[in-house]
């Protein structure tokens, strides 16, 4: 109960709010201010750094309608001050650029603005004084045991022939990177990075003489799938996109969209590995948006929930939505005013899939 003093020190008790109550009253409010109601008291701070009410606020936040989150990563500061969108917001994240290497990843929560910067791959393939290595990580989450993971592939290219390695890590405290074996008769390296669907990370892999394929890392069990990749996609690995459509993983081949206006969408079905294809022919008086684009070096960066792909060229302030639903391409601008004497590279994600307020320890 809670004593309130009147005028004449006469006292009104109120009633409590009751405990889940307000703990549904918490999960509709937006998450910068719960990290500021942290600080109101012990209880609020525990309840609200718990991995219980992070997953209750994740599942609040998912079921309601979500403003499309666009989150771009530009390759130098100096550009926040000459690029500007409508309704873009561009948020600053300082911090020394040195703290991240090769060996080195980092996660960022948007919702948190908080930043973790993981351990050194202790990878053998660091050891070896050769140049061409290459380091991918993917972010992975296991629903049966509520546990994120990375995946950490560390590859070696040497006189044509390729070296691999393998590295987990499990975001939590006492976490550490532990190497696992895949019998891999022939080594990959990652070309496109894919969805984690239903505790499988998706990506999309290649090597020197063979087409591509999907590689299926099961988060839980820390195994590897293989599936090939249908024939009538484009070989250019770069020129397409690995997606989640429909709650599926998809390949997006738009190599020919600028020379035919028809892009192919090849869907992967759960039952045995199959793929579905669906043509989409790019409407007459939306061709002149890729009429004057380079197809090898237009890339695919992200898909949403309402199926829109983001197409982006590099140095260019603009994007290209595309609905593969409505088949409707749009442009988004980015207006540059007074540019810096340099160029524009900017990796595109999209976020709108609720938010995510579990703090980040290990």
């Amino acid at each position: 109960m809670v004593k309130y003093l009147l005028r004449r020190r006469a006292y009104f008790v109120a009633p409590e709010i009751p405990f889940d109550l307000m703990i549904e009253i918490l999960t509709r409010l937006p998450a910068k201010s719960l990290m500021r109601f942290r600080c109101v008291s012990k209880l609020w701070s525990c309840l609200i750094r718990s991995r219980y009410f992070s997953n209750l606020y994740h599942t609040v936040s998912s079921s309601r309608p979500q403003p499309l989150g666009l989150y771009m990563s530009l390759n130098s500061v100096h550009w926040a001050r000459h690029l500007k969108c409508d309704s873009m917001e561009l948020c600053h994240n300082p911090g020394k650029s040195d703290l991240l290497s090769l060996r080195k990843a980092c996660i960022y929560n948007p919702a948190t603005r908080q930043r973790l910067i993981l351990p050194a791959v202790k990878s053998n393939i660091f050891a070896q004084q050769v140049p061409n290595k290459r380091v991918c990580n993917f972010f992975g989450h296991d629903p049966i045991n509520d546990q994120y993971k990375i995946l950490c592939i560390v590859v070696l290219n040497s006189k044509h022939r390729l070296t691999s390695e393998y590295w987990v890590f499990v975001v939590e405290p006492g976490g550490f990177w532990k190497r696992i074996e895949h019998d891999d008769d022939q080594p990959r390296f990652p070309t496109r990075q894919g969805p984690c669907i239903n505790g499988v990370i998706y990506y999309l892999a290649s090597s020197f003489t063979c087409q591509d394929k999907v590689y299926c890392f099961d988060v839980r069990f820390e195994e590897f799938r293989v599936i090939q990749v249908p024939s009538e996609v484009s070989k250019y690995a770069y020129s397409v996109g690995f997606i989640e459509h429909g709650g599926k993983p998809a390949i997006f081949d738009f190599t020919r969209i600028r020379e035919t206006g028809v892009s192919e969408l090849w869907v992967l079905e759960m039952n045995g590995g199959t793929w579905s294809r669906k043509s989409l022919v790019l409407k007459l008086c939306q061709k002149h948006l890729v009429d004057d684009v380079n197809i090898m070096n237009l890339r695919m960066h992200d898909t949403g929930q309402n199926n829109e792909v983001i197409l982006a060229l590099p140095n260019t302030c603009y994007l290209l939505y595309y609905d593969l639903i409505k088949n409707d391409l749009r442009k988004v601008d980015i207006n540059r005013e007074s540019p810096p004497d340099q160029r524009l590279n900017i990796y595109v994600k999209l976020m709108d899939k609720g938010e995510n307020i579990m703090p980040l320890e290990i």
